[in-house]
């Protein structure tokens, strides 16, 4: 069983081993993420070339050495030659360095769920590494649900969220009004208004709330 977890790797130093079209969407969602990414392989994507000489990535264009891991935060394996995937796995592990071998979950200290986005909302599904297809199938159906109003709901509450702790020092009651908020139906009405009405309404509420407290 694997502890779910979110990972800030803004501006962290990340080692990818491969440079295949597997290595290449663990790049690009390593980069959206803000990571400081070099790849490791004797060949790699034309995507992959793209990126290194514009200074976006680093790349080594040779066979992973044990040296490659030093200073890293995170290993991404995603090499399909055996011997290599056992080699990086145990290095990391003995390092105490994250590292996800792709497809082999039985080398990884962490796997990547399939993830869904919707603007600060984001959706991770995992399977425990049993059935990657299955994740990207649940993934799929809550495509249909996570609407565009669940990110903009997100926004709003986020552009209040200094406000109410202003407001409210104890914990209790900023969840009661948080709790408040989003069960007035918040997902549903702010679908017929854009996102400053939005907030006037929220904010109406919120003020409507302390006056209660007070």
């Amino acid at each position: 069983m694997f502890y779910p977890a979110f990972i800030d790797l803004e501006n962290r130093p990340v080692l990818v081993v491969g440079g295949g079209a597997v290595a290449e969407r663990k790049v690009e969602t390593l980069l959206a993420a803000g990571a400081l990414v070099t790849v490791v392989s004797p060949q790699v994507t034309k995507q992959l070339e793209d990126l290194a000489s514009t200074k976006r990535i680093t790349f080594r264009q040779r066979a992973f050495v044990s040296s490659d891991i030093d200073g890293v935060s995170l290993v991404i394996s995603a090499t399909d030659d055996p011997s290599t995937q056992a080699e990086v796995a145990s290095i990391a592990s003995s390092k105490n360095i994250l590292v996800n071998t792709v497809d082999k979950p039985e080398l990884c200290t962490f796997i990547v769920p399939a993830i869904l986005r919707r603007g600060d909302i984001t959706v991770a599904v995992s399977t425990s590494g049993k059935s990657p297809s299955l994740a990207a199938e649940l993934r799929a159906r809550l495509d249909r649900v996570l609407t565009e109003e669940f990110a903009r709901t997100a926004s709003v509450l986020g552009a209040v969220r200094q406000e109410v702790h202003q407001r409210f020092t104890d914990s209790d009651d900023r969840k009661r009004v948080f709790d408040s908020i989003i069960g007035s139906g918040i997902v549903e009405w702010i679908a017929r208004c854009d996102d400053a009405a939005a907030l006037e309404r929220v904010r109406q509420m919120i003020q409507e709330m302390t006056e209660k407290s007070s």
